[in-house]
């Protein structure tokens, strides 16, 4: 009778103990893990949340890179970590919504195997040319790639990712005659189209802006759904009469299935607020980004969404994982 009554208080003990934690939290600091290299847009955007979320929610929020596999490795670690608001994964939308349809041996399963909490920032992707090509809009670009077809190779900030599929994406929508080019890395593409190795890019709104402001560069669409600030009178892809051209690349927070809802909520919240705060909107502004936020419901929808899209552009390409 005493065992039963023992084993009947400490099963008792068990959810007024995981309340109180989730009551507590965060009651130490909390790692933000970014599975890709230091100073990339995914360590930028992370390293600008990680203070001020630091400052609301009372505790240290650190900052941590385990990059390989294409931020692969880095959200495996954090979705196998235990599901209490401690271990986070400061990602891009890309290796939730495009890799899982190129590899059919991912590690884990979106959206299943994690917590979506919200994105922290939004890129738009760019199409721009060099100035010697001659070309300041996207019907003068087209008009260009019908008269000499197979001439113009368009490059890509790596292979595989948003905007590789944002190339071919143009292709199929527009049905230029360009050649698509993947690069490793931004750095080297816009290098290379600078010089005249290529003659077009895809890539993030902020990597190319101090070029086109400077002039070598001429921006010629923004696959966005919405013009830009820094660039008002660039027209977007729908605005051209092209709105399936849609790349706008984003990063985000996830966690480990099974967080508690409670828990998940303080993150959201502080999530919200840090990015409405003006050392994190005015830095990301400045370079050409937004910072964003959703709440759980609208940003779980908007990865099914995006899969969904992404999947199409995958499976119409015959795209392979690079």
């Amino acid at each position: 009778m005493l065992r039963r009554t023992l084993l009947g208080a400490a099963a008792a003990s068990v959810p007024l103990i995981g309340a109180r934690a989730q009551a507590d939290y965060p009651s130490r600091p909390i790692r933000m893990i970014v599975p890709f290299p230091p100073g990339g847009p995914a360590d930028i955007t992370a390293r600008l949340y990680a203070p001020v979320l630091s400052t609301i929610l009372k505790q240290t929020v650190l900052v941590e890179n385990r990059a390989g596999g294409s931020g692969i490795a880095g959200t495996d670690f954090v979705l196998k970590s235990p599901a209490d608001g401690y271990t986070l994964a400061a990602t891009n939308g890309g290796s939730l919504v495009i890799t899982p349809h190129l590899m059919p041996n991912m590690p884990f399963r979106v959206p299943d195997d994690m917590t979506p909490i919200s994105p922290s920032m939004q890129v738009p992707q760019a199409l721009v040319a060099p100035a010697s090509l001659g070309v300041r809009t996207l019907p003068e670009l087209l008009d260009l790639a019908k008269r000499q077809p197979n001439r113009l190779n368009i490059g890509t900030a790596g292979a595989s990712g948003i905007s590789h599929l944002a190339a071919l994406l143009f292709k199929m929508q527009t049905g230029a005659s360009v050649e698509v080019v993947t690069y490793r890395g931004a750095a080297p593409a816009v290098t290379d189209l600078v010089a005249g190795q290529i003659q077009l890019l895809f890539a993030d709104l902020p990597v190319l802006l101090p070029q086109i402001q400077a002039g070598s560069l001429v921006a010629l669409a923004l696959a966005a759904r919405k013009r830009a600030p820094e660039l008002p009178n660039l027209p977007t892809t729908g605005e051209y009469g092209f709105p399936k051209v849609l790349a706008e690349n984003w990063y985000c927070t996830v966690a480990p299935r099974g967080l508690p809802p409670a828990i998940a909520e303080t993150l959201s919240r502080a999530l919200k607020a840090a990015s409405e705060a003006p050392a994190v909107k005015d830095a990301l502004s400045a370079q050409g980004a937004q910072a964003s936020w959703m709440s759980m419901p609208d940003f779980a929808a908007f990865i099914a969404a995006e899969s969904a899209v992404w999947r199409e552009v995958v499976v119409s390409s015959g795209v392979k994982f690079e």
